[in-house]
């Protein structure tokens, strides 16, 4: 259970409030979801928490205004907008929860908007960069094949950072050409790998993974796994040698990206992002222009397929 959630429990005195946020604990941690999301809850809801006892406001007592309060203060705070709207969700989650529990009488949070954000543009490395990347590791020995694969695993794959270190040699299957990935809130997809991510797969193994006693694909040459700070500073070193920032994500997002300009539908974008709803993949539907459009129309027309 998060430390943030424990914390926040044990500094509540409004015996209303401390109910709620008990039977709350006992519905999150009934979902199952991580610690880390459970302490990112306990978080938010003590920043709020805090703001009640600060202002005086009993826990029956909030409504709209209250929240529309609080959230004037963070923004006079000089907090992020999505930092705000990080705390709304939460709000938001915990207050359906409290009023379909017949906890609160009403939700406060129904009418609540997200506060708006400028949409902006991020960063995508070019396929140029990627190969230029692919390029610096040393192939002939098990370090540089291992940094080699990671970039080629988060640019084929789309898997998030998590996703990679925690990849165990029992998840890939090179016969099927697919990984099986533990993602967020611990649910399992099943990912399709490209032909020459399998067959370099295949070389590490057979070459650089023998005389390595782990259950993790990427480890150091002990067989030690590797944590995120590892694959950060190794992505950062081949970065630098050829001129550019990269990141995990970016790896993931630039893959993403060029797919739905090739002309790969939202739907199946979403599955290998694992995306829990399709709009948080729309973000990539905007970069396809009107000809990538065409093309893709007529390569997945069902109609131009019928015999008619």
């Amino acid at each position: 259970m998060g430390c943030h959630f424990k914390s926040l429990i044990g500094a509540v005195d409004d015996k209303h409030m401390l109910a709620a946020l008990k039977q709350f604990e006992y519905h999150i941690r009934s979902k199952n979801l991580t610690p880390k999301t459970i302490s990112g809850y306990g978080e938010r809801l003590g920043y709020f928490q805090l703001f009640l006892r600060t202002k005086g406001i009993p826990f029956d007592r909030v409504d709209r205004l209250t929240l529309q309060d609080y959230i004037l203060a963070q923004k006079e705070r000089g907090l992020a907008d999505i930092s705000i709207n990080g705390q709304i969700r939460v709000l938001k989650i915990f207050f359906k929860f409290l009023k379909e529990e017949g906890l609160f009488e009403s939700n406060p949070t129904e009418k609540i908007q997200l506060l708006r954000m400028e949409k902006k543009t991020k960063p995508v490395l070019s396929e140029g960069q990627i190969e230029g990347m692919l390029a610096v590791p040393d192939r002939t020995n098990f370090v540089g094949m291992r940094n080699f694969l990671m970039i080629l695993v988060f640019y084929d794959t789309l898997i998030r950072l998590s996703e990679l270190i925690n990849l165990k040699l029992s998840d890939v299957d090179l016969d099927a050409g697919t990984l099986r990935i533990f993602g967020k809130g611990r649910k399992v997809r099943t990912v399709p790998i490209g032909m020459k991510t399998v067959k370099y797969l295949h070389k590490f193994f057979m070459r650089h993974r023998q005389g390595i006693s782990s259950e993790y694909v990427f480890t150091t040459y002990r067989g030690t796994p590797l944590d995120h700070r590892n694959v950060m500073r190794i992505l950062e070193r081949i970065g630098n040698k050829v001129g550019v920032h990269v990141s995990p994500h970016l790896l993931r997002h630039s893959g993403a990206s060029h797919r739905a300009v090739s002309g790969m539908p939202a739907f199946l974008l979403q599955r290998l992002l694992g995306h829990s709803t399709i709009q948080m993949t729309e973000r990539y539907v905007h970069l396809v222009d009107d000809e990538k459009l065409k093309a893709a129309f007529k390569q997945y027309s069902p109609a131009d397929l019928m015999k008619v």
